[in-house]
């Protein structure tokens, strides 16, 4: 056990990085005439529409359940044909819509709760489906700001990830010698999956761990013969087992957390990998925050509503004040930085100055403070 003379002087930083992140990487990939780029809370369902605009009348059904409950005034879809005919549900929140859908279903407070079982079922493969090809398309191993970032990362940092996508898990292998997917996510995630190639490096004793706490695009759980499997996927993609990806729903309350299900959004991976798999690696997240001496927001805004984040930084935060006697640094990148700093200020009675503020991942990584 560290003693509070050792933590104290930790040269730890975490970096957590929200849907931002990978946004403002600026990664996009071509889907035919269109440019699709990673997508946020409140342009997922644009970026859906440009990536299946070759067979939009899929997301029809879809479509139509949300529009019941989050644009009854558009109860039909535009005359148009390709990306546009659903132009309507473009800047909707997916993060309300699967929040919805998960209480409806959780509850069966609902005549449609089959419909919107469905829809939501329907929702995760498309998105699945978008994020796989953007995992894979556009050349994102050679992303000039998430290799700055990789090279920035020392063997004592931790990356906390909300994001599913692999392209800065691509970048990492590429550019960190002391990175392998085979044990590069965790502790937690190394005892209950296996690599599906040989890891070809040992595991060195400092690395920098990727901890996605929503689960990843190449984490894929089924069940062969009646015996469940957890496997890593080589190449950044769930191939043919887009059906048993291992993630969490982009929602506000996450019961996953807490070791109980949720089916709105299908079964999947979720459901072949053990009920203690999410609280584990949030706890594992949870101990790597609490020995950091700064901590990065990068592309994450605080919802007010996700306690499960809030409660996690709380802890802790907390944690490093007993054992150290001072909280961390914080820094903040994003478009609206200052009031984001408001919020972290009012959430957890920590003051981010302006030169911890940064506008974008360009500006913050290119900035002597990323150094």
């Amino acid at each position: 056990m560290a003693t509070k003379k050792n933590k104290s002087k930790s040269r730890k930083i975490a970096y957590v990085l929200g849907a931002g992140f990978s946004f403002g990487s600026g990664h996009t990939a071509l889907v035919g005439k269109h440019k699709v780029g990673m997508p946020l809370q409140s342009t997922l369902f644009k970026e859906l529409c440009k990536f299946h605009y070759r067979k939009i009348k899929r997301l029809d059904k879809t479509a139509r359940t949300i529009r019941k409950f989050f644009s009854p005034n558009t109860y039909r879809a535009s005359r148009g044909k390709g990306a546009s005919r659903h132009r309507d549900l473009f800047g909707l929140s997916v993060e309300e819509v699967v929040t919805f859908f998960d209480e409806v279903v959780t509850n069966r407070v609902d005549t449609s709760t089959p419909d919107i079982q469905e829809a939501a079922q329907e929702l995760q493969a498309l998105t699945v489906e978008l994020i796989s090809y953007l995992s894979v398309n556009g050349n994102p191993g050679m992303n000039r700001l998430l290799r700055l970032f990789a090279k920035r990362l020392a063997q004592t940092d931790v990356v906390v990830s909300f994001n599913w996508d692999t392209i800065l898990d691509r970048v990492l292998m590429n550019n960190q010698r002391d990175w392998h997917p085979g044990w590069g996510y965790g502790t937690t995630v190394r005892e209950q999956f296996s690599y599906a190639a040989r890891p070809g490096r040992a595991i060195p004793k400092k690395y920098p761990r990727l901890l996605k706490l929503h689960g990843s695009i190449n984490w894929v759980a089924f069940l062969e013969n009646d015996t469940p499997i957890q496997l890593i996927a080589k190449d950044w993609h769930p191939g043919a087992r887009g059906d048993d990806v291992v993630m969490m729903p982009p929602k506000m309350i996450k019961p996953e957390v807490w070791g109980r299900a949720s089916d709105a959004a299908g079964s999947g991976g979720k459901t072949h990998v053990s009920d203690d798999f999410y609280p584990r690696l949030w706890t594992e997240a949870e101990d790597q925050l609490s020995r950091s001496r700064r901590v990065v927001f990068i592309g994450y805004s605080f919802p007010p509503a996700d306690f499960a984040v809030s409660n996690m930084l709380r802890r802790a935060i907390a944690a490093m004040k007993v054992d150290t006697g001072r909280f961390p640094e914080v820094d903040i990148v994003d478009p609206n930085a200052a009031e984001l700093a408001e919020r972290f200020k009012q959430s957890f009675a920590i003051h981010v100055p302006i030169r911890n503020q940064y506008l974008s991942v360009e500006n913050y990584l290119t900035s002597k403070r990323a150094k």
